[in-house]
C-alpha cells in the first residue's frame, strides 16, 4: 500500500469518526432564552431540556470587560422547561455603558452564558411615559401617559412578581395602546405569605421608537380588609357587619363591637370566614334585651394576632324595655249574696202562687 492509498484511507477514517461525534452528539440541553438589566435589577429566563442538579446562576455586571458586582443564586435541583430568576443590583453607577452576564453552571462546569447591554443614565423618548408604578399585596398598578395626544404610543408591558429571586406569577399584555393618561391594573391571583417581601417589576416595550425600560416597586406582604360602611346595620336588637377582603393574603380574624355609655363596656365577638381580595363576609350579632339608654358602639375588625386592620364608630340609642302591666283579675261575687237573693226570689213566687 503506497502512501497515497494510506492518507486516502486515514482522511476517510477521520471524516467518520467526526460524523459519528456530530450526530451522537446531544443537543445543547441549556439556554438563556430571556435576559434583561438595567441599573436596578437583572432577570433571566433559562431552559432545561432534561431535569438538572447543582445548579448555579452567577449573575455579573462588567464595564469595560471589569467585573463591578457579582450574584450568585443556587438552583440546586431544577425540574426540565423554563425558569426564571432576578437579583437587585447594589452598585451605584457612574459610568454610562454596561454589560449585564448571565452565566450557568452545572457542578461547577459552564453550560451556557448570556449578555446584555445597557446604558445608565440616558434618557429613553419613547411616545409615551410612565408616570408610576407601584404594588402591594393585591396588585400592581401602571399609570400611563402619552407623550402628545396626535402622536399616540404602542406598548408591550410584561408584569412579574418576585419573592425573593423566585418568580413566583407573570403576566404580558400586548399592544397597549396609550391614547390617553390611564391605570392599568395587574391583580395578583395567586396567595401570598403574610410578612414576605415581594418585588413587582414592570417591563414595558415601546414599539416605535423600539426602547425597552424597566420599573420596580417592592412591599411586604400582609393581611388587609375593610369594613364596608353603607352595609352596616344596627338597632336595638342586634348588629350586622360586612367587611371585604383586601389583599391576597388569607384573612382570618374577628369581628369585635363594643357598647360603652352607661355601665361597664360590653363586647361582643364574632369570627370571620377566610378572605381574600373582593370576598365578602356579612357578621350579624344579637344583644336583644339591652338596658334603655345611649350607648357608643365601636367596630374593630382584628387579626388572628389582635391587629386592628380597620373599625367604624357610631352612636345608638336603646329604648327602655316595654314591660306590659297585668290586672288583678275581679272577684267573682260570693254564693252568700247571690244566693239569699235566689231564696228570697224562689220563696215570693211560692206563696204568690198559693
Amino acid at each position: 500500500m503506497d502512501h497515497k492509498t494510506r492518507l486516502i484511507n486515514f482522511l476517510t477514517l477521520l471524516i467518520l469518526l467526526l460524523i459519528t461525534s456530530a450526530v451522537g452528539a446531544s443537543p445543547m440541553d441549556v439556554q438563556v432564552t430571556d435576559i434583561f438589566s438595567d441599573e436596578k435589577l437583572c432577570d433571566a429566563t433559562i431552559y432545561f431540556n432534561e431535569p438538572t442538579d447543582n445548579v448555579e446562576l452567577v449573575f455579573e455586571m462588567l464595564y469595560r470587560g471589569d467585573v463591578v458586582e457579582s450574584r450568585t443564586v443556587k438552583l440546586d435541583s431544577v425540574s426540565a422547561g423554563s425558569t426564571t430568576k432576578m437579583v437587585l443590583w447594589e452598585n451605584k453607577l457612574q459610568e454610562k455603558s454596561y454589560t449585564a452576564n448571565v452565566s450557568v453552571y452545572n457542578s461547577d462546569k459552564l453550560l451556557t452564558r448570556d449578555s446584555y447591554q445597557f446604558t445608565h443614565n440616558t434618557v429613553a423618548m419613547p411616545r409615551f411615559k410612565i408616570v408610576d408604578f407601584s404594588a402591594d399585596s393585591s396588585k400592581s398598578s401602571i399609570l400611563v401617559s402619552p407623550g402628545r395626544v396626535t402622536n399616540p404610543g404602542v406598548a408591550d408591558i410584561d408584569i412579574k412578581l418576585f419573592k425573593s429571586s423566585d418568580l413566583v406569577y407573570s403576566e404580558t399584555t400586548d399592544n397597549v395602546a396609550i391614547l390617553a393618561t390611564k391605570i392599568i391594573d395587574t391583580n395578583w391571583p395567586i396567595l401570598l405569605q403574610s410578612g414576605s417581601d415581594y418585588t413587582a417589576v414592570a417591563r414595558v416595550y415601546s414599539h416605535d421608537p423600539e426602547i425597552t425600560t424597566a420599573y420596580m416597586s417592592r412591599f411586604t406582604a400582609l393581611e388587609d380588609v375593610e369594613i364596608i360602611d353603607a352595609d352596616i346595620e344596627l338597632d336595638e336588637y342586634g348588629a350586622s357587619i360586612s367587611i371585604i377582603g383586601m389583599s391576597q393574603v388569607p384573612f382570618e380574624g374577628t369581628v369585635r363591637i363594643v357598647l360603652s355609655g352607661n355601665d361597664d363596656p360590653i363586647v361582643f365577638e364574632e369570627d370571620t370566614e377566610i378572605l381574600t381580595i373582593d370576598r365578602e363576609d356579612t357578621i350579624g350579632i344579637m344583644w336583644d334585651g339591652m338596658p334603655g339608654g345611649d350607648y357608643n358602639v365601636n367596630v374593630d375588625i382584628l387579626t388572628s394576632k389582635g391587629v386592628v386592620l380597620d373599625s367604624y364608630e357610631t352612636v345608638i340609642r336603646m329604648p327602655e324595655p316595654f314591660i306590659v302591666g297585668i290586672e288583678p283579675e275581679e272577684e267573682t261575687p260570693g254564693f252568700g249574696i247571690i244566693g239569699g237573693l235566689a231564696v228570697l226570689i224562689a220563696v215570693g213566687l211560692f206563696l204568690r202562687r198559693k
